[in-house]
């Protein structure tokens, strides 16, 4: 792998503590926020993550949808012997035919338990893989809007992880947060994109006793260690 640091331009700081609180640090266009995070309450951490995750067009079908993202749909036909999209149309438009989800926008908030940070994350309703996102956030009482490619975001994000990780460690910040927990596959995807290097969330289909797909451990524990 060929895996190297950058400036993107944005910086984050994750900070759990056994409170059952966290904060988030986040400098973005030259605005400071300072964010809270209830434990108990409202969306968490790992929820963001998943939105990170599932906004990229290629996981859009991974597993079950986000609840906190809305879709639209590819619709496909086959020209010269391949499925080609057509046209991009709403979910309930959709009729019948070959289909791709396509995620546009996400909405999710973080509770301070008196306040809160509602954020709206949107991108062009495409299949491109490099792509802006528009970022809208709404906090003590003001409006601030964003438009950062999802590369630097996803560093920026990644960044925080990983630093968060190799001060407490999983089983400490699952302590300190009151029991929540990083996805660890897609905090490595997310860290794969913002580095330009995917070749850790790679597959290999393999053939004995029944078949299945595999990744390369050692790659995975390369790319999450690495010091962004």
């Amino acid at each position: 792998m060929n895996l190297q640091k950058r400036d993107c331009g944005i910086y984050m700081k994750l900070v759990p503590y056994g409170g059952g609180w966290t904060d988030v640090y986040l400098t973005i266009s030259g605005d400071k926020h300072y964010f809270i995070i209830s434990d108990v309450l409202g969306d968490q951490f790992d929820d963001f993550l998943s939105i990170l995750y599932h906004l990229y067009p290629d996981n859009a079908g991974d597993e079950t949808r986000s609840q906190n993202i809305d879709y639209k749909v590819a619709r496909a036909e086959l020209i010269d012997g391949e499925y080609q999209t057509v046209e991009i149309v709403d979910v309930d438009k959709a009729g019948l035919g070959v289909f791709r989800d396509i995620p546009w926008k996400a909405h999710f908030s973080w509770d301070e338990e008196g306040n809160a940070s509602v954020w709206e994350l949107e991108r062009d309703p495409t299949e491109d893989l490099d792509f802006k996102l528009r970022i809208s956030i709404d906090h003590n009482e003001k409006h601030y809007k964003y438009s950062v490619r999802y590369a630097d975001f996803c560093y920026a994000v990644a960044k925080a992880c990983t630093e968060a990780l190799k001060k407490h460690g999983f089983t400490g910040y699952h302590r300190a947060t009151y029991t929540q927990d990083f996805n660890v596959r897609y905090l490595l995807f997310l860290k794969g994109v913002a580095l330009g290097d995917l070749e850790a969330c790679k597959l290999t289909y393999y053939e004995e006793k029944g078949a299945g797909e595999t990744s390369d451990f050692s790659k995975e524990l390369e790319l999450l260690l690495f010091d962004m």
